[in-house]
């Protein structure tokens, strides 16, 4: 953002792809949380690029019992999150969106685990 390329990645024909960080600031929002392992006192929702009309949420600690805390329900009712434990991915490609590993969908706070595609 600062720098103002987010137009230019978004519009690129070129591949891209985001780890970490990188892949939660493709989403179109994202929540900065103490719940989520930032370091911080109070929860926030920041823009990303906006690659497609989803949060995206990837934390090494993440697991199924963290969500059920429900630090993510509130985003939820706005978009859909898309929560990946460690050693997970998502790639969405032509509108299609492809799993591997633990992924959840958290949607109008309720949680589904997708199968993999791949």
């Amino acid at each position: 953002m600062e720098y103002e390329l987010s137009d230019a990645i978004k519009n690129s024909n070129a591949f891209t792809m985001g780890a970490s960080a990188g892949a939660i600031n493709m989403s179109a929002k994202w929540l900065c949380s103490k719940n989520g392992g930032h370091k911080v006192d109070t929860s926030t929702i920041y823009n990303g690029i906006g690659f497609d009309r989803f949060a995206y949420e990837s934390h090494s600690r993440l697991d199924y019992a963290a969500l059920v805390q429900g630090y993510l329900f509130p985003l939820s009712e706005e978009m859909d999150v898309y929560a990946a434990e460690q050693e997970s991915a998502m790639r969405v490609k032509d509108g299609k969106i492809d799993i591997m590993g633990n992924v959840y969908l958290i949607s109008h706070s309720k949680i589904q685990k997708l199968a993999e595609t791949f």
